[in-house]
């Protein structure tokens, strides 16, 4: 009951128009209840609660919130309508090709309509965004150092369910419930510090960096240091970037034995040899089950590629439309109609065939087919162009780029794109820029914001 007495609690801030408090638990169900709050915990999915608040807060716009809104951006606004309309076409061929039961698609579905937050996030005020930012960033803080502690010293320190295993590259047991918004906080603090206007800054870029290797992904470590030293090339900041590597290097001297055995790998299995193997055919003897590794780049890239090969076989709709929206729970099901080779087993002893937690694309080709799939990645381009081509005029434009670029790259290795969840920073972040460059936002004191939305002007 503890989950639903809290999602109580956040529609009536959000009545009373108490819409921080509200949005601090809206998010809170959206990023997975900062690996605190688990389902476990709450007693009901973290997502299915974010659901119902979207709906309800929706609903609750209609009837109560008759404020009209200042500036609409058509375009991000067509490409989710688009996912939406064409989402409700795959309910459709749901029901109708795979007789799947309206609960077993709701069930499968219902984590696919969390991008409709951002209907009503376009009513945030600027305030809201700011305080939420800074207190995001505590909390990111201290269970970035909790994960520490869990990882090196193995303590149950955060909420786990998982079964805990020994890395096979580092001997350090390797948990999978870092911060959730580790990588933003990560570069804001190392590029913008100032706009988190906190003391502790410099000690957190450190914290987030130490989190960041006792995640053990070699992606995520690659892919979010490379994003960082990119970010301070485009500011121009030769001497920062001189800075950071120095400290860099002298803080990773800890760390340096895991980091080469996590690269270097074992049994084969470093990352050069893993990349010949995906040109050498090993994607394809995987997927035909010659071998299994299971986290390597080769297997993830075969996980689809086993999918890819079914459905050129299969119905043209079934490639249009995907496996059919129906959740790996559904176990005596999705047995019956899928016998992939790859995939992680569940708690009965089954290889889940729908999802996996190793690549994000596999989870859109699985679920939305080609064309679903192309619609909701359309949403993520959108979002990296519109930042990239605002890095210019505000600094928050910037670090979104660098964010909404760091969650595409370490997609390959994780659920960053295809998890919906991921995407609330993102729209915040937008929003804020948005809000800002059109001047609906103007700062009181004077004036970044107002400069901002200046220079965008100028610049039109």
């Amino acid at each position: 009951m503890f989950g639903f007495s809290l999602l109580g609690i956040s529609l009536f801030l959000y009545i009373i128009r108490q819409h921080k408090l509200s949005f601090f638990v809206f998010v809170t169900f959206m990023l997975n209840g900062w690996c605190v709050l688990t389902d476990t915990i709450l007693g009901y999915k973290n997502y299915d609660l974010a659901f119902i608040y979207i709906i309800s807060v929706l609903i609750i716009n209609i009837f109560l919130d008759k404020r009209k809104i200042r500036y609409i951006d058509m375009t991000i606004i067509t490409l989710i309508v688009l996912f939406i309309v064409f989402l409700f076409f795959v309910i459709r061929f749901s029901y109708n090709h795979y007789n799947f039961t309206p609960y077993q698609i709701l069930q499968g579905s219902r984590a696919s309509f969390l991008i409709l937050c951002y209907f009503f996030l376009r009513r945030m005020e600027k305030e809201t965004f700011i305080w939420l930012n800074k207190a995001f960033f505590y909390i990111t803080l201290v269970t970035s150092i909790l994960f520490i502690l869990e990882v090196f010293y193995n303590l149950p320190l955060l909420p786990y369910t998982m079964t805990v295993k020994v890395d096979d590259f580092t001997g350090i047991m390797r948990y999978y419930n870092s911060p959730p918004l580790l990588y933003w906080y990560l570069i804001v603090t190392i590029l913008y510090p100032s706009i988190l206007n906190s003391r502790l800054t410099t000690i957190g870029s450190f914290v987030f960096s130490v989190a960041l290797i006792a995640t053990l992904g070699r992606t995520q470590i690659g892919m979010t240091f490379g994003v960082v030293l990119l970010g301070l090339l485009l500011k121009g900041k030769a001497n920062t970037l001189l800075k950071v590597l120095i400290i860099s290097g002298i803080l990773s001297v800890p760390f340096m034995e895991i980091l080469n055995l996590r690269f270097e790998g074992k049994y084969g299995n470093d990352t050069e040899s893993e990349v010949k193997s995906i040109f050498s055919g090993g994607i394809a003897d995987m997927a035909n089950g010659d071998y299994t590794d299971e986290g390597t780049l080769t297997y993830r890239f075969a996980w689809i590629y086993e999918r890819m090969l079914y459905l050129s076989n299969r119905p043209f709709g079934e490639s249009v439309f995907g496996l059919g929206l129906i959740s790996d729970s559904q176990t005596e099901t999705v047995q019956a109609m899928y016998h992939f080779n790859l995939g992680l087993y569940n708690e009965d002893g089954f290889k889940q065939q729908m999802t996996t937690p190793d690549i994000s694309y596999g989870n859109l080709l699985s679920k939305y087919g080609y064309v679903g799939g192309f619609l909701y990645l359309f949403v993520w381009f959108y979002l990296l162009g519109f930042f990239f081509i605002h890095r210019k005029h505000l600094d928050y434009a910037f670090v979104g780029f660098l964010l909404v670029l760091d969650l595409m790259l370490i997609s390959i290795a994780g659920t960053s794109v295809s998890d919906q969840g991921n995407l609330i920073f993102p729209f915040m972040i937008f929003i804020y820029v948005n809000n800002t460059i059109k001047g609906v936002w103007k700062d009181e004191e004077g004036n970044d914001e107002e400069k901002a939305a200046m220079v965008y002007s100028n610049s039109q």
